[in-house]
């Protein structure tokens, strides 16, 4: 048979499972409660709070036997340990985990540690208004064209040189480089090393649990209107109910982990890199600067994509996504490895390899396009500038 709740005690009930820690004594406690009080079995998933964390070897003396007496590190050096734990964990060169933690450069971005879960339904949306924004709305105007079409004529040579080897058009790495920084004007000022570092941090206890109170606060305050609306329209409440919304709480708790710990694992994956990078890169990565993903370079590279496809288009040994050379060649090869073809469908897939976004994708191509309709006039302007150079000669 089952129970009924009133709106009081259901409220109140929830409201108690919402305060209550993440430790899971604490949720049996209150799942048996309220099976109890319903007089039903709630289904409470395994491993609910059980999603995996990033591993520390605090209390190994990992840290201690390679980074010296951890009480002598200052505040900022003793905040990123566990990530330094974890590097050494995972193989990482001690000399290179010092470096980390020792650089002046070194900060902290609470921001890259939220973990976004939808904790509602999503809402209809309203008829537009107006054409929605499109974030690459610089790629289909007037001036992308012109800078673009500049950046061709100024770099014919090198971009044709790139075409040829990865047989991907000089207009489809010029629009990449245009789209991604508008050819090295909008680079980014994120420390990289920190962004990574920070991104790491996301499965610390203390990170976790803001981003639970912000999702649980959220949350409590959608199912409250629900219950109301329910009470006020004159239906019970009942056991059911309970169950369901702390079967969508768990789910909430355990994507939140999951998230948490994609993204750290991620992280650490990106700071090995860059202890790779390290033997091919002119720059000393703790000068690297970029965008808040720690993306770098003319091309946006993060450190992985570098290590694995970022080329040395100039052949002077050292591969720099700061100069166009290097850059231009990177996007090629990185294009070509996408499996970029003469068809809709590989180019769609190679850039969408480059970025996860269909807005981007179609800006891409779509700039790419009109560059490449617009090639005979380029030819044309090449030809006369090459014999007006001539002509300067003689």
């Amino acid at each position: 048979m089952r129970n009924t709740l009133n709106i009081q005690n259901m409220k109140k009930l929830v409201q108690q499972f919402l305060r209550e820690p993440a430790s899971t004594s604490h949720k049996i406690v209150i799942l048996g409660a309220f099976a109890a009080l319903c007089g039903m079995v709630v289904l409470v998933q395994q491993g609910w709070n059980s999603a995996p964390t990033v591993a520390s070897t605090r209390g190994t003396g990992t840290s201690t036997s390679i980074l010296g007496d951890t009480a002598k590190l200052g505040k900022q050096q003793k905040f990123f340990l566990p990530v330094a734990e974890q590097l050494l964990a995972q193989g990482a060169d001690a000399g290179f985990v010092k470096q980390l933690l020792s650089d002046s450069g070194l900060a902290f971005y609470e921001k890259l540690t939220k973990i976004n879960v939808a904790v509602r339904p999503p809402e209809p949306k309203p008829a537009p208004v107006k054409k929605p924004v499109n974030p690459y709305d610089y790629a289909q105007n007037d001036l992308a064209m012109k800078k673009a079409s500049e950046f061709l004529l100024a770099n014919d040579s090198l971009l044709s040189a790139a075409e040829q080897m990865y047989h991907v058009p000089k207009e489809a790495i010029t629009s990449i480089m245009w789209i991604e920084t508008r050819f090295g004007d909008f680079l980014g000022n994120y420390h990289v090393p920190s962004v990574y570092m920070s991104y790491a941090m996301a499965t610390q206890p203390n990170f976790l649990q803001k981003n639970k109170d912000r999702l649980k606060a959220d949350f409590s305050a959608y199912h409250e209107k629900l219950m109301q609306a329910k009470a006020e329209k004159g239906k019970e409440l009942t056991a059911q109910d309970t169950a369901d919304v702390l079967t969508k709480w768990a789910t909430i708790e355990e994507k939140m982990m999951e998230k948490a710990q994609k993204k750290a694992s991620w992280a650490i994956g990106e700071l090995l890199a860059l202890q790779q990078m390290r033997k091919v890169s002119p720059i000393p990565i703790q000068q690297l600067r970029g965008s808040w993903a720690g993306a770098f370079g003319l091309s946006q590279f993060i450190p992985s994509s570098y290590v694995k496809l970022a080329v040395d288009g100039n052949g002077d040994g050292k591969i720099n996504l700061f100069d166009v050379r290097d850059a231009a060649h990177s996007v090629g090869h990185y294009l070509s490895t996408a499996g970029w073809g003469t068809s809709k469908k590989a180019r769609h897939r190679a850039v969408y390899n480059y970025n996860h976004s269909e807005d981007y994708v179609n800006a891409v191509l779509g700039l790419c396009t009109r560059l490449e309709k617009k090639s005979p006039q380029l030819a044309k302007e090449l030809a006369k500038m090459a014999v007006n150079r001539s002509a300067e000669k003689n």
